[in-house]
């Protein structure tokens, strides 16, 4: 993402043991944007942009991540029923529910647990059915970073098992989202622009990927097969995953 959009002001939504930073543009089909994480916060006004000339795109910051302070539980059918009140907040009778990454995987459990109110599942650049990555996935990763940058990275992780240290935190981050881009000189724009505004939330993040691991090792399969709302799935050509991403449009049967 090349710059960030002026954002217009945004609005406090009221829920369950807090409220959550909101902002509305555009007009059009009701849609809402889920960001990327766990813990992290809102990073998708460029995507907004692309769209709000036929659509009402709705962005927030997750339950307890950058502008929304709120209490847990931190898993995901608290993250659904957010959704859900933020639905009900805007009176919409069904909606378009989009994310990114993580928050791709947060619009398919939305449309799984609330498909009567679901017009159809944006799956951007979402993540597998399956917890962990595949080794071809860990591989093409890997090569995207320096002999250094990978020794630095595993350094990284094995010291920050159990630790706070907000700065290795950053910077473990920061070179695990080098890999998502597919050139070094892509990756570069993170050196000047941070892609989230506000510091990831490691509770909230630890919470809900222990809940996500869970549900998916439970295994939603069946669940997709059964989906019948559309769902789009938009990945890069060059994302380190993109059959992960392509398995929720085979198995889903409107899937694209």
């Amino acid at each position: 993402m090349g710059h960030v959009a002026e954002e217009p002001a945004g609005e406090a939504v009221a829920v369950p043991g807090g409220s959550l930073w909101t902002m509305s543009r555009g007009a059009g089909l009701p849609l809402v944007l889920a960001h990327g994480g766990p813990g992290l916060s809102n990073n998708l006004a460029p995507v907004a942009e692309m769209v709000e000339d036929v659509a009402r795109v709705h962005l927030y910051d997750q339950r307890d991540c950058g502008r929304s302070p709120a209490t847990g539980p931190f898993g995901i059918a608290t993250f659904v029923a957010d959704l859900e009140a933020l639905r009900t907040h805007w009176k919409h009778e069904r909606w378009v529910v989009g994310g990114h990454s993580w928050g791709a995987a947060l619009a398919l459990f939305y449309a799984l647990a609330h498909p009567d109110r679901t017009l159809g599942v944006l799956y951007l650049a979402g993540t597998a059915i399956r917890w962990g990555w595949k080794e071809s996935v860990q591989c093409e990763r890997m090569s995207r970073l320096t002999t250094d940058e990978h020794q630095e990275l595993k350094a990284l992780g094995k010291r920050l098992e159990g630790n706070e240290d907000e700065r290795g935190q950053a910077r473990f981050l920061r070179l695990m989202w080098s890999t998502d881009f597919a050139s070094p000189e892509a990756a570069a724009v993170l050196d000047h622009q941070p892609l989230y505004g506000f510091p990831r939330a490691d509770a909230v993040a630890r919470a809900v990927q222990n809940d996500w691991r869970t549900r998916l090792d439970e295994g939603i399969e069946d669940d997709l097969r059964r989906l019948t709302v559309p769902v789009l799935v938009v990945h890069g050509r060059r994302d380190p995953d993109p059959t992960g991403a392509r398995e929720v449009a085979d198995l889903a049967p409107l899937g694209h």
